[in-house]
């Protein structure tokens, strides 16, 4: 019980080195977070950087959209879906940036539920999310468990986006799940519904040991796969 306790107590960090800069007493140690996490949100130059391959992206990006809102037909948002979006809201998590919690949409009137389907309604038809919904309030870092403990730069912040944005969220969702499921390989296990990707990992497994036993090589191609899961 006690080396469990130490385990936990061992993740207090009495330092906090940011860039060089070490920050040693507690608000030293906020304005540390502070700093790190504002200097992430900032757009950083970088003399390296392919304009030439940025503005072809955006030039496709922009024919890509044209094309979708040309194909677009708006489909009214039912007071099911909203129902469906907001029971779906998981409770007892904090306040977003403008206050609101998820139990303030939850047990509200019909009026107001009314509002918030109008107001998606709005967004869907127009193809325009505002700005203000796509506000997050950072709550607190978090160890990505490699590294240094007392480096910020081994740390993720965590996130709380608006709550009208998640209701939004959950009805496309809601819409476009059933057809990403049926186009989607069935090999596909990560962020997907009532899978695992254990399952991929045992297909990767056998395959690599039926390799071993027919004297084969096995040639393995990982995307990223130690920042998406560590």
């Amino acid at each position: 019980m006690i080396r469990n306790q130490r385990g936990k107590m061992s993740k207090h960090i009495d330092e906090l080195n940011v860039d060089g800069q070490i920050y040693n007493s507690d608000n030293q140690i906020i304005n540390g977070w502070h700093i790190h996490f504002g200097e992430l949100a900032k757009k950083s130059v970088n003399t390296k950087f392919d304009h030439k391959h940025l503005e072809n992206v955006e030039k496709e990006v922009k024919v890509i959209s044209d094309i979708c809102q040309e194909r677009y037909i708006h489909m009214q948002v039912t007071d099911e879906e909203v129902e469906k979006a907001i029971s779906s809201l998981n409770k007892n998590k904090a306040a977003d940036i403008y206050g609101i919690t998820a139990e303030n949409i939850i047990y509200c009137g019909e009026d107001l539920r009314a509002y918030i389907r109008e107001l998606i309604n709005m967004s869907f038809k127009y193809c325009y999310v505002p700005d203000l919904l796509k506000i997050g309030t950072l709550l607190f870092p978090i160890f990505k468990n490699k590294g240094n403990i007392k480096d910020a730069i081994n740390y993720r912040g965590i996130t709380v986006t608006p709550t009208l944005s998640k209701i939004i969220e959950k009805i496309l969702k809601l819409r476009e799940n059933v057809k990403i499921i049926e186009s989607q390989n069935p090999l596909q296990s990560g962020f997907t519904e009532d899978t695992t990707p254990l399952m991929c990992e045992l297909i990767i497994e056998e395959f690599e040991r039926e390799n071993k036993d027919l004297k084969r090589p096995t040639y393995l191609a990982m995307l990223d796969g130690k920042s998406a899961l560590v």
